[in-house]
């Protein structure tokens, strides 16, 4: 008689394992062709130039600043030693004063300007290393009119200590036939009526910047002061007024870059060519790891030369 095992009870059924989900198999990745890498390392490119150049308008242009001041008041310290200072708009040699060159010393401390050098020039590329004195107007510390002009965010911002003076205040000039002391009159904006032209033996100060917020010029800030202290005598007019170029009025801008930057622009595409070839000859990593050093100096140059020809030069 053959005897048959129950079935076993589902308590004692083996457990059930369920099959492992497939795993996904993911799709090769595939280049994308060489022009398109070109036109993205070519708008990354252009990125890495747009923040150099706000980096370099809010951060390095200060120190750019501090660097030309301390090389400008060297050589004014020595001609001012030497007597070969500036007293005019032209030089022993009959020529006229390069943009540029150190003609004065500006000494406000109460407002942070203890020691700003004042050079020849009011373009953008001179407002860049410090306060520009405009031309075709007399030498601080002379009989007339002496207008200055400086930047109120880039650049040192020396035009925003401008806006820290008031009525009454008193500031120094030291220039190459002496020291004098100017003491604010008044601030006036565009459309403001001007002062009435200093009489023989008088003389005023014209301090110009942008105002608005920093990097934000809205309009044109100036201070008059009048000359409180002995004079000097100015030479005769070497630039009439009228004659300077627009660059060297009040927000004007400087054209004299445009072909240093088109050249540079060239060289950026180039630099981005190169940077391409590495790529597809040795790899991403090693591609940047090269190409970022030529990338950020081409950028920086870039940027100050917009700083110089696209902004204006009080801002």
């Amino acid at each position: 008689m053959t005897v048959l095992a129950p079935p076993p009870s589902s308590a004692e059924s083996p457990p059930r394992v369920d099959a492992p989900p497939p795993t996904p198999v993911m799709p090769a990745r595939t280049p994308a062709p060489a022009p398109m890498r070109t036109v993205a390392l070519v708008l990354a490119m252009l990125s890495v130039s747009i923040l150099a150049l706000a980096v370099n308008l809010v951060l390095i242009s200060q120190v750019q600043n501090y660097t030309s001041q301390k090389a400008l008041y060297d050589e004014l310290r020595v001609d001012l030693a030497g007597g070969a200072a500036p007293t005019g708009p032209e030089g022993v040699d009959g020529e006229l004063i390069e943009p540029g060159t150190p003609v004065a010393l500006l000494t406000a401390p109460e407002i942070g300007l203890p020691r700003s050098v004042i050079v020849e020039g009011t373009a953008g590329a001179q407002t860049m290393a410090g306060i520009g004195h405009r031309r075709d107007t007399v030498l601080p510390c002379q009989y007339g009119t002496s207008v200055l002009m400086a930047r109120s965010g880039a650049y040192g911002a020396a035009g925003a200590a401008f806006k820290a003076l008031r009525e009454g205040d008193r500031f120094g000039i030291t220039m190459g036939q002496g020291s004098c002391t100017y003491e604010v009159t008044g601030i006036r904006f565009a459309g403001d009526q001007a002062p009435p032209a200093p009489r023989a033996g008088q003389g005023r100060i014209t301090l110009t910047t942008a105002a608005g917020l920093p990097f934000m010029p809205t309009a044109v800030y100036r201070v008059d002061a009048e000359l409180v202290s002995d004079g000097y005598d100015r030479p005769a007019v070497a630039i009439p007024a009228g004659a300077l170029p627009e660059s060297e009025a009040a927000m004007g801008t400087d054209t004299s870059a445009l072909y240093p930057l088109v050249l540079l622009l060239e060289l950026m595409i180039a630099v981005a060519l190169f940077v391409v070839w590495l790529w597809r000859r040795w790899g991403r990593w090693q591609a940047w790891l090269i190409g970022i050093p030529p990338i950020l100096a081409v950028g920086l140059l870039t940027a100050g030369l917009v700083n110089q020809w696209l902004l204006p030069n009080l801002l």
